[in-house]
């Protein structure tokens, strides 16, 4: 059917949802959208490209409504699953067959089904050996007939997992360099660690391998990505840098490699071949992604160099162009562990944003003073992602540039042109109950190493660990003459006000504390233990749990309430973040260990902050403004 044929259908279904629409408001109803799809498959796809993804997943499910959640960009991992699930009892086949259908014609529809394609290979790539091997006659032909590169790199690699040896396959295109060439980029598909390390052997001699450009790259990026032999590619990778040789792949190839991995006796002669390099990039070209590469390597190089060549190297970077910051989260703390971003006003600057917290993270950079309006506006906000997949990110001219959610063990990349504006920016993670305590400044100013040597004489802040036999000796003289003001902002900064009520104030995520001091018959040191050790005590109310469903997602909460039927959750310090979970989608749950408050609370206060705060605690949060204890 033309697509000028099926004008008047969609005009039609177009009228029909209108009037719906307008009933429904006329009626003071909430709007219901019907979907009429036509029999045929092109008209019917028509009529879902139009959709949004949300309205997509909303959708009533049929075999077309599966087939646009299988090709549709930007779905979760569940809706694939579900799509193919449907798809297979619609067609009456099984999962695996409409996989490798669907890739087949993802294949055709070109480079812009890639992303799409990259979700599918890793559904294939998950299956065993023994549900692959019956498809070998598919997947071989997905090396030989599909269109796009990518298509016969999912083949190669689905046929090293068939074979659980690389010996075969390897053997069918050894002499043939376009097909190795596609081979090795297959390689980083594979899920299967062991396989990869089996093939060191075959893949670091091609890295020398010079009479084939396209062959030697793909052994770069593929040697990175075979575990075991971490030190060794470094050192291989290394020299290609230095000896100018496929700098850009070996350069990402030693950004792969793990960071404990790499040898510091290396890296000082790798940097000064990188800022060796980097000047001799043409300006215009200094915002390009083999450039940017390279600078980031050699920033994060230095960061494992001794302290005056750190700050040598560091220097000449600012003076050649863009500034790259790695921005790490803190393992159960809440934190970023940078706090101070320093930039020069209207230049580039790319922010890597690595989560190695147990928990999403996003960061968003804020306007100068809109720190508090942004982490409000986003706490009240429901978790509905906007067009670009993001939640929790306000509509403001205040957010000036963000990431999405990061989930634990990802990166992401921001980068923008730093404001032309000197001042203060903050950045914050915008996750509801993180924004007051998970917070750093952007500070735009024009001379870099000006405020840099401004900030040197001013003395750093001092970081305790805190234990109780450090602050129980002056408990008992601390409970008089302690200020409550400040006990009450060290309530807020710490952001103990986003998950506690204390009087009047706080959200009730965990533990009321009006009572605390009730509960624990005054003992100051046990409820400062507490604190200390947050993970040492935990109710059972307060419990976290880690549900893996049923479509293969995973969600962790507090659980509110249970019946026959379903358990309701509580994943964050927000009302938007409650969720029923029906008891048939829960494929099991696990009880977790940790406290969901984060440790080494206190670790940025004195003494006498730390005492202030908990006579603020001992108060009960009557309205002490201007008043000591």
């Amino acid at each position: 059917m033309s697509i000028n044929c099926m004008r008047p259908l969609i005009l039609g279904l177009v009228a029909s949802l209108t009037f719906a629409t307008l009933s429904s408001l006329a009626q003071d109803e909430p709007v219901k959208k019907t979907f009429f799809l036509p029999k045929s498959a092109t008209a019917a796809a028509y009529v879902l490209n139009r959709l949004s993804n949300k309205e997509l997943t909303e959708a009533p499910r049929s075999e077309f409504v599966y087939v646009a959640l299988l090709q549709r960009k930007g779905l979760d991992r569940k809706y694939r699953l579900e799509a193919l699930d449907g798809i297979a009892k619609a067609r009456n086949t099984d999962a695996l067959t409409e996989l490798l259908g669907g890739i087949n014609d993802l294949d055709k529809k070109g480079e812009e089904s890639e992303p799409v394609l990259r979700d599918l290979a890793a559904l294939l790539l998950q299956n065993p050996a023994a549900k692959l091997t019956p498809q070998r006659e598919n997947l071989e032909k997905l090396t030989s007939e599909g269109q796009l590169p990518l298509t016969h790199q999912i083949g190669y690699a689905a046929l090293l997992t068939a074979d659980g040896s690389p010996e075969k396959t390897w053997a069918s295109v050894a002499t043939e360099p376009a097909k190795l060439a596609e081979l090795l980029q297959g390689i980083p598909l594979l899920r299967d660690a062991a396989l990869r390390t089996s093939l060191y052997s075959k893949v670091e001699p091609l890295v020398h391998k010079t009479d084939s450009a396209d062959v030697q790259r793909a052994a770069i990026s593929a040697l990175a990505s075979l575990p075991g032999h971490d030190v060794e590619t470094f050192g291989t990778l290394a020299a290609l840098v230095k000896s100018g040789t496929e700098r850009a792949a070996a350069v990402a190839g030693l950004q792969r490699l793990p960071r404990k991995s790499w040898p510091k006796d290396q890296a000082e002669p790798l940097v000064d071949a990188l800022l060796t390099y980097l000047p001799t990039v043409s300006v215009e070209k200094r915002t390009d992604a083999e450039f940017l590469s390279a600078f980031q390597l050699a920033t994060d190089l230095a960061t494992i160099l001794p302290s005056e060549k750190s700050r040598a190297v560091g220097k000449t970077l600012r003076g050649i162009g863009v500034s790259v910051f790695v921005v790490r989260t803190i393992n159960e703390q809440m934190l970023y562990d940078k706090t101070l971003i320093v930039v020069e006003a209207g230049k580039p600057v790319e922010i890597i944003l690595m989560n190695e917290d147990s928990m999403p993270h996003n960061l968003v950079v804020v306007a100068p003073g809109a720190l508090e309006e942004i982490g409000e506006a986003a706490e009240k906000m429901a978790p509905d992602p906007d067009a670009e997949g993001r939640i929790h990110i306000p509509k403001s001219p205040k957010v000036l540039y963000c990431t999405r959610m990061v989930e634990p063990g990802q990166q992401i990349k921001l980068s923008f042109t730093a404001p032309e504006t000197p001042g203060d920016y903050q950045y914050v993670c915008t996750f509801p109950g993180h924004w007051r305590r998970m917070v750093g400044t952007l500070a735009v100013v024009k001379d870099v190493e000006a405020y840099l040597a401004s900030r040197a004489a001013a003395p750093e802040p001092v970081m305790t660990e805190w234990k109780l036999e450090d602050l129980q000796p002056d408990l008992a003289k601390s409970a008089t003459g302690r200020n409550l003001t400040t006990g009450r902002e060290f309530f807020q900064k710490l952001a103990c006000v986003q998950c506690h009520k204390l009087g009047s104030e706080g959200y009730a995520y965990g533990p009321d504390l009006s009572d605390l001091f009730q509960r624990y018959k005054g003992d100051r040191a046990a409820v400062l233990q507490q604190v200390l050790e947050p993970s040492k005590i935990i109710a059972d109310r307060y419990r976290n749990f880690q549900f893996e469903l049923a479509d293969g997602d995973q969600i962790s909460g507090m659980i509110l309430k249970e019946d026959a039927a379903t358990v309701t959750i509580q994943t964050g310090a927000s009302d938007t973040l409650i969720k029923n979970l029906k008891k048939t989608e829960i494929k099991t749950r696990e009880l977790q260990t940790s406290s969901l408050m984060p440790m080494g609370l206190l670790n940025m206060l004195s003494k006498d902050q730390i005492y202030d705060l908990l006579a603020y605690l001992e108060s009960g949060a009557v309205s002490h403004e201007g008043h000591n204890h």
